[in-house]
């Protein structure tokens, strides 16, 4: 949300919640594209409304850790986002910050980490569909819809791990 000095206090309070009930039903879209039988959720972080500037351990994480079950297991994270539209061809996909804390997260963890980028529609059926591993993002916090074209994906798809080139299709 951008700044706009006719925003009340109550109108801000509003679009953060807003915003917050949007992201959950994306992250519950996201967890139901995974096959129980295949998949194993480990760990969900769960978004909180907490005031600005504040530090709770965890909530910098991606949204969910996740167990790819076959022969072996593969260990792997996901974030969600969802936005309304592109504009002029583009999203704000994260803060520095909160890259950052992915990165950091991608190697204490030795895990990979995707990032699940919906577009368009309703959160929880959203238009557009595209899953990037981290690092072809990381550096960006903008990111272009042709530079995600390789990524996207039928947004009803189930989703498959391969555990060789450890991509999330």
């Amino acid at each position: 949300m951008n700044y706009n000095p006719t925003n009340s206090p109550i109108q801000v309070q509003e679009n953060l919640l807003e915003n917050f009930q949007k992201g959950g039903l994306f992250e519950e879209y996201i967890k139901n594209l995974f096959n129980e039988d295949s998949f194993k959720i480990k760990k969900r972080y769960k978004s909180r409304l907490i005031p600005p500037d504040t530090f709770i351990s965890g909530l910098g994480n991606p949204d969910f850790e996740l167990v790819f079950v076959e022969k072996n297991q593969h260990p792997f994270a996901v974030e969600c986002k969802w936005r309304k539209s592109f504009y002029r061809g583009k999203i704000d996909w994260a803060k520095p910050n909160q890259i950052q804390r992915y990165i950091d997260f991608e190697r204490k963890r030795a895990m990979p980490v995707f990032i699940a980028i919906g577009i368009g529609g309703d959160p929880d059926k959203p238009e557009k569909l595209f899953v990037t591993p981290l690092c072809n993002i990381s550096n960006k916090i903008e990111i272009f819809e042709s530079d995600l074209i390789p990524y996207k994906r039928k947004p009803t798809r189930r989703f498959f791990y391969n555990t060789v080139q450890l991509k999330l299709f």
